[in-house]
């Protein structure tokens, strides 16, 4: 693994040049926000991408579909896509998941880069070599540990975000500093999630912190499970409001998720209640209140965090913090006591 992350855009125009040249087809992957505000640019930019096909799927989560993925393998064999090809991930966390993922198993694995366009993609997604696709409304329940060649982090490209979406980006930098920087949790602090320059400042550390992790445990078997932190509740509840029809942003369940597994830490002695109010504060104020659901909901949320991939012998594992920057991993928490912090 050696995956090169850039964010000078002279070297991004120097490197897709040079990659265009040297594969024997390219294709260009986004969705139908990034056609319009983040493909124009570059094919305004670098003329080498000219006459690369492009590739469109709708936004959003629901694209991270079975049949999706078939359209895409059916669009590159229609083109005669060879092992040489490469393909460009141009967009947020949707489009470098499953175009990872189209790549990876495409003709058993071609070139790809990602060149991620939200907070979310540029501090997370696009980093750190997974990439997977939905299944039965449960996230990323398909999919596999793939490097792409590059991570070109152009962050002008977040100028081009609703808020909503600087937020829900915002939420996995926080998870960052969290799990790793207290003085990165203090910076933090102080930046307006709605303002993109204040963002785009701290890019760079996010993925610094992301590199190193990924770098030591490629794989996930050990220190890379900080990174789960504030998602095992936070994709059930994702998961929950996607099977509904009503997708929140990832950024929104994974605060909310922080939020309720701090509970569980504070429950299990291992977190100091007043520090776990004074982040929850800081998260409810961006994401706002935690929604109050119903036993028949409650228990739909539980069902979906059975399904987590990181449970074991009938035990929830967790990842939870002890201190900011200071994350403990495969923490077992009873049925019980899950079933509790969701009750709210």
């Amino acid at each position: 693994m050696n995956v090169k992350t850039i964010h000078s855009f002279d070297e991004i125009q120097k490197i897709l040049t040079e990659e265009v040249a040297s594969h024997s087809a390219t294709f260009m992957l986004c969705d139908t926000n990034t056609s319009e505000h983040c493909v124009r640019f570059l094919l305004e930019t670098i003329p080498a991408l000219n006459e690369v096909p492009i590739i469109e799927i709708p936004e959003g989560e629901e694209s991270k579909s079975m049949e999706i993925v078939a359209q895409l393998y059916e669009e590159l064999l229609h083109h005669n896509a060879d092992r040489q090809a490469l393909l460009l991930n141009v967009g947020g966390g949707v489009i470098t998941d499953i175009g990872g993922f189209v790549a990876s198993t495409y003709k058993r694995g071609i070139d790809f880069i990602n060149i991620p366009t939200t907070v979310m993609a540029q501090v997370d997604a696009a980093m750190g070599g997974k990439c997977g696709i939905d299944l039965m409304d449960v996230k990323n329940a398909v999919g596999l540990f793939s490097w792409p060649l590059s991570v070109l982090v152009f962050t002008g490209f977040l100028d081009t975000l609703p808020e909503k979406e600087l937020k829900s980006g915002f939420a996995e930098m926080l998870k960052h500093a969290l799990i790793a920087d207290a003085d990165y949790w203090e910076a933090l602090s102080h930046v307006n999630p709605n303002e993109a320059s204040h963002i785009a400042v701290f890019v760079k550390r996010s993925n610094e912190i992301k590199s190193e992790i990924t770098k030591e445990d490629p794989n996930e078997r050990s220190v890379r499970k900080k990174l789960n932190y504030g998602h095992t509740v936070g994709h059930a509840i994702e998961s929950y409001f996607l099977s509904k029809s009503t997708p929140i942003t990832h950024g929104n369940a994974i605060g909310w998720g922080i939020v309720l597994e701090n509970r569980i830490a504070v429950k299990l002695g291992m977190l100091n209640a007043s520090l776990a109010q004074t982040i929850e504060n800081r998260i409810l104020d961006i994401f706002g209140a935690l929604p109050s659901f119903n036993k028949e909901e409650q228990e739909q949320i539980f069902q979906f965090m059975m399904n987590d991939k990181k449970n074991k012998n009938g035990l929830f594992n967790f990842s939870l913090i002890r201190e900011i920057g200071d994350c403990l991993i495969q923490v077992e928490v009873s049925e019980e006591i899950a079933r509790e912090v969701i009750s709210v």
